[in-house]
């Protein structure tokens, strides 16, 4: 079978601009989308929770609103390449989900220091660490990703958390809002956590560790800043695996700014945030706990 050929240079920019114009075209649906329905915009702070692994948050708040708009059933997304280190492929007829990929470009510093390490017969590894060490984002691009139900091959399991009892997630949020906050969380909302449910001491802990990290100033408008309590309480659960209270769109249709993105969009990104990092501080203490508890 002939291979196809390769794309010139000019060809490769027209195809890069027209797949960028793509993609933005999708990110302006989905932040007209998360003003208007309160299903995608719970969507997305789905994907943002399953998107999110232990080692690392596998995509950023943009691409997983971007990705809940091409595929809102995603778990696990990776270039054709990254499938193909893990003995998977893309099913033939795929089609791609877009999302934001960095472009990386070489400082001057590191093209000197690779030319000098070439000059003075230093060899590949000089070169490769100037080259490494010196690349820095430039820009942004539309690049191909596949979801795990996209693709085929051998068997394959996202990296996952030990998960944690309800509660040892209570006893952690508890322990955590005394040290940061220096209040009693039962005196100051009036609960007796011994006598609630686990699941539900922890989603009215998530809730109030979401409001300490919310402030009201990030969030003006009138019951905005209460929506994105209860969403990024929304995504911390998810993490966790707690069953979660509901994720509630905030109220900003019709919102103008002279920004390039729309409100929803740092509303998003706030949320998300916050809800993994208290999804991680979680699991990073009660991991710690673990590690400190006596043998036997």
């Amino acid at each position: 079978m002939p291979r196809k050929p390769k794309m010139t240079d000019e060809e490769r920019r027209a195809y890069s601009a027209k797949m960028r114009g793509e993609l933005e075209a999708v990110m302006d649906r989905a932040y007209g989308a998360m003003v208007a329905s309160e299903e995608f915009w719970t969507t997305v702070m789905r994907t943002a929770a399953k998107l999110t692994h232990p080692d690392r948050d596998d995509r950023s708040p943009a691409n997983c609103i971007a990705v809940a708009a091409q595929c809102p059933h995603a778990t696990h997304v990776l270039s054709s390449g990254d499938w193909r280190k893990a003995g998977r492929f893309p099913v033939k007829g795929s089609t791609s989900i877009r999302i934001w990929t960095p472009i990386k470009r070489r400082s001057e510093d590191a093209q000197d220091a690779a030319a000098a390490a070439a000059d003075s017969g230093q060899g590949e590894a000089a070169n490769g660490a100037a080259e490494g060490e010196g690349r820095k984002v430039s820009g942004f691009k539309a690049g191909p990703v596949f979801d795990i139900s996209q693709t085929d091959g051998d068997a394959y399991e996202p990296p996952a958390a030990a998960p944690l009892a309800a509660e040892v997630i209570r006893d952690v949020l508890v322990s955590q809002y005394r040290d940061q906050y220096h209040e009693d969380p039962e005196q100051a909302g009036g609960f007796d956590f011994t006598q609630e449910a686990p699941g539900n001491a922890v989603r009215i802990l998530l809730y109030g560790h979401a409001w300490r990290r919310i402030t009201e100033a990030d969030a003006p408008l009138p019951g905005q800043h209460a929506a994105e309590v209860a969403s990024a309480a929304h995504v911390a659960a998810l993490i966790l695996g707690v069953g979660p209270g509901p994720a509630v769109m905030p109220p900003l249709a019709g919102i103008i700014t002279q920004d390039k993105k729309p409100p929803v969009h740092e509303s998003a990104v706030r949320v998300i945030e916050t809800g993994r990092a208290i999804a991680h501080a979680v699991a990073t203490s009660a991991e710690r706990r673990r590690e400190l508890a006596p043998a036997g």
